[in-house]
This record gives structure tokens, sequence and C-alpha cells, in this order.
């Protein structure tokens, strides 16, 4: 029997969807090392693992909204998540890096299926402020992947010692969202019979509009900014802090309850009928303060876990408070293309969250905490410049 909109349950499957990316990214965050000795592979191929499972996941959306918006989500979603489960089974099985790489950017492919698709039920099923609230009450859910996902990984590798552990997990993950889209998802925008995929037409649309597509870029680069803390976070605590695996999991936890806590604020604020403004004038500009202010801090040389994840914690407040309210605000005007704008808002946050890591890493034998730092600052001001240019359009009128 189908799910209700409005129940819990349904909430729960829509955000166990759409935590995909950060579950399946997160999860091996502790495993990386046991690759190089497991595989034979270099520092470098072993960080592949997660950029070419971004690359699948960015590239794959921009074909899967539209798809869904012509074909209905749930076919769409039912094949991306059983192509999901098959790759990770393929990962756990490899016995080359080279295969192993292959199978994570299948499996990157498949989980933009789910991950996509997902916000794009949320637009189908909810209107105005109700949308508001489904929303964050789904970014509450997505949030507690990347809070269990460093400490689980670790912990798996403490029972079996194996890296293979990791990925059959995730295999399994996918196998359960399969069953339970198929069993408790109904369509919630049928096929159109007759109806051309025209993906050039469809994305024409979204990019003609103007205040949709600035909600959109404010939503991206905002992304980029808590990314390139996660990226780095390997490297910069059990590399240069020298915190240990489980510590290390610890503190993935405590900085991910960040955006929890901002996200349970802004159901509390929808629910209580406080309009979307308000709190995302504080993520915004609350966010680029405590990145400068990790910035400081860490180019006078203090550079420590007890002064540097206070600030990232900030951040992931930050994004918990506008997540849910801007991913509202740029599907809202866009109901018939809602599948396409949801493609071009994660496709864009995966381009951000590639270039993030690249920067962070380029900077980390130079400036270390501090490259951390100023990449978080450049991508929450740009958000934050974005969001401030489409009100200000929105206020003189030149934006509907």
């Amino acid at each position: 029997m189908a799910l209700r909109p409005q129940s819990l349950a349904f909430t729960f499957l829509i955000g166990a969807l759409a935590a995909l990316p950060p579950l399946s990214i997160d999860l091996g965050l502790p495993a990386l090392n046991l690759l190089e000795s497991s595989l034979g592979a270099s520092h470098t191929q072993a960080a592949l693992t997660l950029s070419l499972f971004l690359v699948g996941f960015g590239l794959s959306q921009l074909v899967m909204g539209p798809l869904s918006d012509r074909h209905g989500r749930r076919p769409v979603m039912l094949a991306g998540m059983t192509l999901y489960a098959l790759a990770g089974l393929g990962c756990a099985l490899s016995t080359s890096i080279e295969a192993l790489l292959a199978f994570r950017l299948l499996a990157g492919i498949g989980a933009a299926g789910g991950t996509t698709l997902a916000m794009a039920v949320v637009r189908d099923s909810f209107e105005g402020q109700a949308g508001r609230i489904k929303m964050s009450q789904v970014s509450m859910v997505i949030t507690i992947a990347p809070i269990i996902a460093p400490t689980l990984g670790g912990l798996l590798l403490l029972l079996f010692h194996d890296w293979r552990v990791i990925y059959a997990t995730l295999a399994l993950a996918g196998a359960v969202l399969v069953a339970a889209v198929w069993l408790g998802l109904a369509e919630s925008r049928p096929p159109l019979p007759g109806a051309r995929l025209d993906l050039v037409g469809r994305y024409a649309a979204v990019f003609q509009h103007r205040r949709t597509m600035g909600y959109v870029l404010g939503n991206t680069l905002g992304s980029g900014g808590l990314f390139a803390f996660i990226a780095g976070s390997p490297m910069l605590l059990m590399g240069t802090m020298g915190v240990s695996t489980a510590v290390f999991g610890l503190l993935f936890a405590t900085t991910s309850s960040g955006i929890l806590l901002g996200s349970t604020i802004n159901n509390i604020l929808a629910r209580r009928g406080v309009g979307a403004r308000a709190p995302l004038a504080v993520g915004l500009s609350l966010g680029p303060l405590a990145a400068l202010w990790a910035a400081l801090v860490t180019g006078a040389g203090i550079v420590s876990v007890a002064t540097f994840i206070p600030f990232v914690v900030v951040v992931g407040i930050c994004r918990g408070l506008t997540t849910p309210n801007i991913t509202h605000a740029a599907l809202e005007p866009v109901p018939h293309h809602a599948g396409v704008t949801a493609a071009l808002m994660g496709a864009g946050q995966m381009l951000c969250m590639a270039v993030a890591s690249v920067v962070v890493a380029e900077m980390h034998d130079d400036y270390g905490a501090l490259g951390v730092a100023l990449t978080m600052l450049g991508f929450l001001s740009a958000g934050l410049i974005s969001w401030l240019l489409v009100e200000r359009a929105v206020r003189q009128g030149r934006l509907a």
C-alpha cells in the first residue's frame, strides 16, 4: 500500500533517497587508506572513488530529471536504485582499483535516480507553506546520513577489517530502497502519453525563469562551502591535527549535527508561520562570517580541533537553515519542470563540490587548515551574493 505523503514514513523514505550521496561518500571516508594497501592504489586513485561517484551522480541527473518529467518519477527512480544496488555489489566484489572506480561511477549514476527525483516528488505532492515544511522535515532526515556514516564506516572496519563490507552495506541499502519505492511510493507525476522528451526545450524553460535560476545558483554555491570541509576533513583532522579514526567519526558527526540543528530550527519556524526570508538571511549571512573567523584564527597560526570545528558547526547550522528554504523557493514556481530544476540543483551542487575538493587538495600542502577555511569563505560568500542579487531584483519588480 502506498504511503500517504503526509505520513512520517513518507518523509523518511524521501529523506533516505535524498541522503544517498552523503551516505555513499562519507561511509567510505575511513576506508580510503585501506584501498591503497589492499588494491595497490595510489592516494589519487583512492580519492577518485569519491570524485567519480560525484561525476556520475552530477551528470546523470541532467537526464534523469527530464526523463521523470516525461515518463513519471517512479519508473526512473526504480531503474536508478536498481543500478545503484548492483553497482554497490560490483564495488564489493572488485579485485582491482580500475574495476572499483568503474562501479563507483555507475553507483553515482544510479544514485541520481533517487536523490534528484525525491525532491521533485515533494514538489509534486505539496504546495506553498506545506511544501516548505515538508522540505524542512526531509532535510532533517537527510542530515542523519553524514552524522552516522563516518562513525558507522569506522565501526564496520573495526568489526570486519575489510573495506569491502562498506560497499556491501551500500548495496544492501540500495536493495532496501528499491523494495521501499516499489511497495510504498505512489506515482506523483503520471507519464505524459505522446509528449516528447525535448531535453533542450525543458531546460530552456527553466533557464528562462530567472528567479528560479537565481535560487539554484545560490544553493549550489553554498553547498561548495560545507563540502570544502568534508573533502578536506581526512587530511585536516587525521593528518594535520592527528586525530584517530574513532575521533574523526565523532568530530564528523558533531559538525553534521549542526546541519540537523539548523534544519530543526527551520522546521519549527516554518510550522509557526515565519517566512522563508528570515532564516535565509541569517543562514546565508552568518555562514561566510563563521568561515571568515576560521580563516583569521588559522591564519594567525592557531590550528586545533577546539578552534576550528566550532566554526564548521556554525556553517552546518547555516546550511540547515538555508537549504530547505532555497530548494523550495527554486522548485515552487516551476511545477511542470520540477524534475529538470531538481536536476540542475543537484548537478550544480556536485560541480561545486568537485571544484571545492580540488581546491582544498591543491591548497593543503601549502596552507592546510587555512586553505579549507578560505575555500569555505569563497563559496559561502558567492552564495550570499547570488541570493542578495535575486532579492534585490524581486524587490525592484524585475523578477516575478
